[in-house]
C-alpha cells in the first residue's frame, strides 16, 4: 500500500487575497485576469471565454500569481472543484473563493494530484473538513492536513500519462457531441424555421399572442 502524507508536506497551500479586491471584476477591464469558480470546468481546466479582470489600477498581487502546474481549488460553496493551471494562465490570480496549491514536483506529480483531489472519496473528505455554514468553507489549514496517497513518482507519472490520454479522448468526444447537437438543431431549423409551428410571421416584434378569456361557470353553461 502506498504511503500517505499530509498535503501541506507536499505543496505550498496559499489562501486567496481579500474578497474586497474583487468587487470591480469585469470582462471590460484591462488588468490582471482572475480565475473564479465559474471558470473551472469539469475537465479540470480553466475556461477563458468569460474570464473577468481586475481594473488596471490594482497592483501588488505578485504573491497570488499563478504559474504552470499550480492547482486552483474551490474552497467556498462548490468545494472540491479543481483546475490544473497551464502556461496561458501565468501571472493570473485566483478569486477569494479559491485556494492555490503549488506542488513540489520532485515529490508529487501535479496531474496525479489534480486527479487525486477530484476523486469522489477525496472530495467527500474535503467536504467533511469544511466549516459548516450557509455554504461550506474550506480553510488552508484544514486542507494542509488532508492525507495524500502517494505512490512513487514513476507510478504517479505513469498514472498521470494515462489520465491525460483519457482526458484528451473525453474532450474529443465532447466536441463531437457538441457538433452533432448543432447539426440536429440545424436540421429542425431548416425544416421548421425559427418560429413555433403555426405562429403568424407577421406578429410585431415583442407583441404577445392574444389570450382567450378564461371560461367561467356562466360561460361554461352557455357554451
Amino acid at each position: 500500500m502506498p504511503k500517505a502524507l499530509p498535503l501541506g508536506d507536499l505543496c505550498q497551500v496559499t489562501p486567496s487575497p481579500s474578497s474586497d479586491l474583487f468587487t470591480e471584476l469585469s470582462v471590460e477591464a484591462n488588468g490582471t485576469p482572475v480565475v473564479t469558480p465559474a471558470d473551472i470546468t469539469s475537465a479540470r481546466r480553466i475556461d477563458t471565454h468569460t474570464l473577468r479582470r481586475l481594473p488596471s489600477t490594482v497592483s501588488g498581487l505578485e504573491r497570488y500569481h499563478l504559474r504552470a502546474s499550480d492547482l486552483v481549488l474551490v474552497r467556498l460553496g462548490g468545494v472540491g472543484r479543481i483546475a490544473l493551471v497551464d502556461e496561458r494562465a501565468r501571472n493570473w490570480i485566483y478569486h477569494s473563493s479559491c485556494i492555490r496549491i503549488r506542488p513540489d514536483a520532485s515529490r508529487v506529480d501535479p496531474v496525479y494530484l489534480a486527479a487525486y483531489l477530484a476523486h469522489p472519496p477525496v472530495v467527500d473528505e474535503l467536504l467533511s473538513r469544511a466549516q459548516v455554514g450557509t455554504v461550506p468553507v474550506l480553510t488552508a489549514g484544514s486542507l494542509k492536513g488532508l492525507p495524500v496517497v502517494l505512490p512513487d513518482l514513476r507510478e504517479q507519472r505513469l498514472m498521470a500519462g494515462a489520465l491525460s490520454e483519457v482526458g484528451l479522448q473525453m474532450e474529443i468526444q465532447h466536441r463531437i457531441l457538441a457538433r452533432l447537437d448543432a447539426v440536429r438543431q440545424g436540421l429542425f431549423t431548416q425544416m421548421l424555421g425559427d418560429e413555433f409551428p403555426g405562429t403568424p410571421l407577421s406578429r410585431p416584434a415583442g407583441a404577445l399572442p392574444e389570450r382567450r378569456a378564461p371560461r367561467t361557470r356562466r360561460t361554461n353553461r352557455m357554451s
